[in-house]
């Protein structure tokens, strides 16, 4: 329940079958066309790049932080480096993005100004700084936000040499991006680096001004973090629904973490390009920095004071808060009486309902039976308890977190358990090699069968009053037929967790 869909996932990027073959098994049909070799080049100057990187003398967090940010590559990153990152909400510094496009336009636009420092070419500083930046798109393999960026550069850089340039024309600027890549791939409206992109953007470019308008700073340093703090504020406001909905956390503390880790990042992509350029020394340089970014991003990675985690958010909240935003910000904009009338009504009935279903989960008692490959996981809940068998962190995280949250932050203990009885219904786990428990077998409803018991009709006669067996994710194939057929044989009920899901039973 509420687990990430990934077969949706791979539907919206066109990929419907999945097929393991030998390297062997396959040939090239045709010549490589114009579009294959441009690849091709892309992916032999990212291997240049990361193997120059890798034999640079940089540790490994140093590495795989400085491959993220010049090409996205991003598996060597350590899971608890990116944890942290993403619970001090500086997580989209690790992902290339229209952040890191906008660094690179910079690094461009002075490389020619020191040739052009009276600022005569125009024309050639566009072209400059356009080819360069779709260069950069290529080796980071044309990712959605790589490419607003990108465009919205180029018709920036365009709209500055032909016509006036002001914040009306940066919002029509960020709408035509997205409808030039919206019309080559409809889907993308389903990508969430896509949404997060152009919703953060759109926050700076109508937020962010109304924000500066409140305090009027005199000293550089007071407009430069000012500039982000609003900024941050800015992009937060406006994805808020969406990160939410997405990821279940919020960090307490992104306006501070971002006012240093972003300068930091564009301190590291610079000292990066030295030594992809061989100028090695700089490495000692790009460790300290990262080390001091992981320890400082550390000290917010703190639950309930760095960030707050387990919050249970669909869909329906996304829009009503969505709505909410929507008309305080018209409300404030056209100073509105009735906008802020209308924006309060939802609030209040988003609070309303969200108690309503608050109250109906706590006093909700539930016997869940998860699928997780080669693997058994049990959990029961028992209003504001929730007892849960031992798993791995990743497999907890994927398969059964998204349903935890979903129980209105309960007490979770986790405990080995095979044996639940609660009023009528009683339930059996079967997960020791061929050993029968000692029980009452007359309770038993319901046989949970895991980790390949075999369960032959000597077993099914000793239960008097069973009704179904569920198998679960740990069986193999051989196994599960057995147990469709025993249950064919003794007219029983067989759930399936491979093929129907997590087994749920309301007690």
């Amino acid at each position: 329940p509420f687990e990430f869909d990934y077969k949706t996932y791979l539907s919206n990027r066109q990929i419907h079958y999945m097929s393991f073959i030998d390297s062997t098994s396959f040939a090239e049909t045709t010549a490589p066309s114009p579009l294959s070799l441009w690849w091709r080049t892309g992916l032999y100057v990212k291997q240049y790049i990361l193997n120059n990187l890798k034999n640079s003398g940089l540790t490994q967090e140093a590495y795989a932080i400085s491959a993220a940010l010049l090409t996205g590559y991003d598996h060597d990153i350590n899971s608890s480096v990116m944890e942290a990152f993403s619970h001090s909400g500086t997580l989209h510094v690790l992902s290339v993005s229209g952040l890191h496009t906008g660094l690179i336009y910079v690094v461009l636009s002075f490389l020619f100004d020191l040739i052009d420092r009276k600022k005569n070419y125009k024309m050639g500083k566009f072209i400059f700084i356009t080819c360069g930046l779709w260069f950069f798109a290529l080796i980071t393999g044309f990712s959605a936000p790589v490419l607003r960026a990108v465009i919205m550069f180029n018709l920036l850089g365009f709209g500055k040499i032909f016509f006036r340039n002001d914040f009306r024309n940066q919002i029509n600027i960020l709408l035509v991006s997205a409808f030039m890549l919206l019309f080559q791939d409809p889907y993308l409206l389903t990508d969430i680096g896509f949404q997060l992109s152009y919703f953060a953007l759109f926050g700076i470019l109508f937020f962010q001004p109304v924000f500066m308008n409140v305090w009027q700073p005199e000293k550089k340093y007071q407009v430069f973090v000012w500039q982000s703090v609003t900024a941050s504020f800015a992009a937060t406001l406006t994805t808020l629904p969406l990160t939410l909905f997405y990821f279940k956390q919020f960090p307490f503390w992104f306006f501070i973490t971002n006012l240093l880790v972003v300068p930091a990042t564009f301190g590291v992509l610079i000292l990066a390009l030295l030594v992809v350029l061989k100028i090695n020394k700089v490495a000692l340089i790009i460790n300290a920095i990262i080390k001091f970014l992981i320890y400082f991003i550390g000290l917010f990675n703190v639950p309930l004071v760095g960030f707050i985690d387990n919050i249970h958010f669909q869909l329906w909240d996304a829009l009503l808060l969505s709505l909410f935003i929507i008309g305080i910000s018209m409300a404030v904009n056209y100073r509105s009486y009735k906008q802020l009338v209308f924006s309060f009504t939802v609030l209040i009935f988003w609070q309303i309902n969200g108690l309503c279903i608050s109250y109906f989960l706590k006093n909700e008692n539930i016997f869940s039976v998860y699928h997780l490959k080669k693997q058994y996981a049990y959990s029961i809940k028992n209003k504001q308890v929730v007892q849960l068998s031992k798993l791995k962190t990743p497999d907890y995280n994927f398969h059964v977190k998204p349903h935890v949250n979903s129980f209105n932050y309960p007490v979770l203990k986790e405990s080995a358990f095979n044996y639940v009885k609660y009023k009528d219904k009683c339930f059996l786990i079967l997960n020791k090699k061929n050993r029968m428990p000692f029980c009452n077998y007359n309770e038993v409803s319901t046989l949970i069968i895991s980790d390949n018991f075999d369960l032959r009709p000597r077993h099914l006669n000793n239960f008097a009053h069973l009704k179904t067996i569920v198998s679960d994710g740990s069986n193999n194939p051989y196994v599960i037929k057995h147990l469709a057929e025993l249950c064919s044989k003794f007219d029983l009920v067989f759930y399936d967790t491979k093929t129907k899901g997590a087994y749920l039973e309301t007690l």
